[in-house]
């Protein structure tokens, strides 16, 4: 190897930061800039004895910047896949088994979430009411934005205004 060659290896390597692969598990990619934290709090993973390696503002081509979480030993549910299209629309999931992406797809928004967030409209049902279980179908606008509109007091929420109220700030 040339000095010039080695040269050029080391300066990618002091460039490059080297993240440890999972054995089993998932990676959620291209989430939305500060999504991450949410993503862990909302499933509460940070209490779990899962290695979590969790990456903020990267550089993305797409994005221009994202989050990316990688769980070992978690799999999501269908219910979960849901709850996590909410928070980020735009991310991929890749599943890994021996070290290797053995499915990856895009999460889709689901039509409906029952249970998942409160309604942050004071005067809905769902605050007075034991059994009124929020419920909210969701929308995109014409410019993307998703949309969430209470089945009980039918008023239409921005994405973030459902989520901060939930404490999950973006």
């Amino acid at each position: 190897m040339s000095v010039n060659q080695d040269s050029q290896d080391n300066q990618v390597s002091k460039n490059k930061l080297l993240v440890e692969a999972i054995a089993n598990g998932t990676v959620i990619d291209h989430i939305a800039p500060g999504q991450a934290i949410n993503i862990l709090r909302m499933f509460k993973f940070l209490g779990k004895h899962n290695h979590i390696t969790v990456g903020f503002n990267l550089r993305s081509g797409n994005l221009g910047s994202k989050d990316i979480i990688k769980i070992s030993d978690v799999t999501f549910s269908p219910s979960q896949t849901q709850q996590l299209a909410i928070l980020a629309p735009n991310a991929t999931i890749n599943l890994i088994e021996d070290y290797k992406v053995v499915d990856k797809y895009n999460l889709r928004l689901p039509h409906e979430t029952v249970g998942d967030f409160k309604c942050p409209n004071s005067n809905c049902i769902t605050h007075q009411e034991a059994g009124a279980t929020p419920r909210f179908k969701i929308s995109r606008d014409g410019h993307g934005q998703v949309l969430m509109r209470c089945h009980y007091c039918e008023r239409v929420f921005e994405r973030e205004v459902v989520l901060k109220f939930n404490g999950l700030d973006e």
